[in-house]
């Protein structure tokens, strides 16, 4: 019976620990940024633009959130931002997506994982692969916005943070 009502306790307890409505204080965001993000923005920045170096960005069809200048609204859309990069499965920007979430304390809920179709064509295959190729300059282009509004972010918390 006592094992019954542990368990129980931590099923009723587990959501709260899983929720971010306790994110970590801003202050010690803004300070985890300047020791360890941004170097990882800045190296993951330089990534993205070398893998881009001949291919143009279109703008994005939906716009992606932008901080305000609530300290609060910084942090839940950094966190929103990392975990929107971190479902695009770049090896190039894992480093920075682990960093921020480490530095705000609040996981991403995972994205599940498709199972490869192992039945290809040739014909068919060749066009997957130009697919592919297209998808991929896609979501090089949304890293590269998502990481534009994360600098911008980081640099209005840290104004925020330098009035106060």
């Amino acid at each position: 019976m006592p094992l019954f009502c542990i368990s129980l306790f931590a099923l009723l307890l587990l959501p709260l620990s899983l929720s971010c409505d306790s994110i970590r204080p801003p202050e010690e965001v803004r300070n985890d940024y300047r020791e360890i993000v941004q170097i990882e923005l800045d190296n993951t920045n330089g990534s993205i633009m070398a893998l881009l170096h001949n291919s143009s960005c279109p703008e994005l069809k939906r716009k992606l959130r932008r901080c305000t200048s609530d300290t609060a609204n910084v942090v839940s859309t950094l966190h929103f931002l990392t975990c929107k990069m971190k479902n695009l499965r770049f090896s190039h920007t894992d480093g920075l997506a682990m960093s921020v979430i480490n530095s705000i304390r609040c996981p991403c809920l995972g994205k599940p994982m498709k199972e490869p179709n192992t039945k290809l064509k040739t014909a068919t295959r060749q066009r997957r692969n130009e697919q592919r190729k297209s998808k991929e300059t896609r979501n090089l282009c949304k890293a590269k916005a998502i990481l534009s509004i994360m600098t911008e972010c980081y640099e209005m918390l840290n104004t925020l943070l330098m009035d106060t």
